[in-house]
């Protein structure tokens, strides 16, 4: 039933996606929009920390720490931010599963040179092997197509194919940022005792990140002041996505431990964007399922509970 509810949990990120997505098509630019999304869920997650906490919040046990406990927030808007940019360019399962190979690949660094106060884990050749096969599996998601299908999200031209491997080497970048804040905010959840008020400050910090950024940039700025264009009522809820990842997490890691709840929230990413892409829903493009897509999609997680757990 637990595995279960890390499955429901990860879930939630390609709907978290999807929905921010609409919402940058009202909002008109993708940093006022993740800025909505990332404080939204600040809020959310504040509240659930001060109920559970009892109303109380000691930032002072930070004092002393290193200056990178405070950048997990930063990640996690690099991170949010990316997806909203890179989605329209590369679909739901592209923008999903590419920053898994970030994950796999910053995760085995952490662990290697026990980064960001983690515990030493030393890179074994199995671990490197589950590495080669979250590669295989991406290769085969976005590689390997059936007789007469073509790629939609390439445009013609050398061009266009040179831009897509760019944002997919964002997409690698995003995800080594998300492996960052989850070591950060590990991390700072120890040192305040509370992973929920550890995914406060994260959140508050993206806020504040996020909000000078929407006010500095010049097409950020007029997307802010131009109004936000009529959409469903539904483009506003990505930020109790986001909260309910966070909130997620923090109550499953210490029942089921940080490796399986990993893999299960990722198998749980994996399925849902898959169906999402399949069902064209939440007005995403509808992508016809392949055998190959599936095989990949097998294949990434095969390697990531490798990596997570030999």
């Amino acid at each position: 039933m637990l595995v279960g509810a890390a499955l429901g949990v990860g879930a939630f990120v390609p709907i978290q996606t999807a929905v921010n997505d609409r919402l940058r098509a009202s909002i008109g630019a993708p940093i006022p929009t993740a800025f909505v999304s990332v404080f939204s869920a600040f809020l959310c997650a504040m509240i659930i920390a001060l109920v559970v906490s009892g109303g109380s919040l000691d930032l002072a046990r930070a004092a002393g720490e290193p200056w990178w406990v405070w950048i997990g927030g930063i990640m996690g808007v690099i991170f949010i931010t990316g997806n909203v940019i890179i989605f329209p360019k590369l679909g739901v399962v592209e923008t999903i599963v590419i920053p898994i190979l970030g994950q796999v690949i910053m995760a085995l660094a952490i662990d290697h040179f026990a980064l960001f106060g983690a515990v030493e884990n030393r890179i074994s050749f199995w671990r490197l092997l589950g590495a080669a096969v979250v590669i295989a599996g991406i290769v085969m998601v976005h590689v390997v197509r059936a007789p007469g299908e073509l790629d939609s999200s390439v445009v013609e031209g050398d061009a266009g194919e040179v831009s897509v491997w760019i944002w997919r080497a964002v997409g690698v970048m995003m995800g080594m940022c998300s492996a960052t804040q989850t070591a950060v905010n590990g991390y700072l959840g120890t040192v305040l005792g509370s992973s929920l008020q550890a995914g406060s400050v994260n959140l508050a910090v993206g806020s504040v990140f996020l909000l000078t950024l929407s006010l500095s940039l010049p097409k950020s700025r007029r997307a802010v002041f131009s109004g936000v264009k009529p959409g469903p009522w539904w483009m506003w809820i990505g930020g109790i996505f986001g909260t309910i990842l966070v909130v997620g997490a923090a109550m499953l890691a210490p029942i089921l431990g940080t490796g399986t709840t990993v893999i299960g929230m990722l198998a749980g990413t994996i399925i849902c964007g898959q169906i999402i892409e399949a069902g064209g829903l939440l007005g995403t493009p509808r992508q016809r399922l392949q055998l190959s897509r599936v095989i990949g999609l097998i294949l990434v997680f095969v390697g990531v509970a490798m990596v997570r757990v030999l």
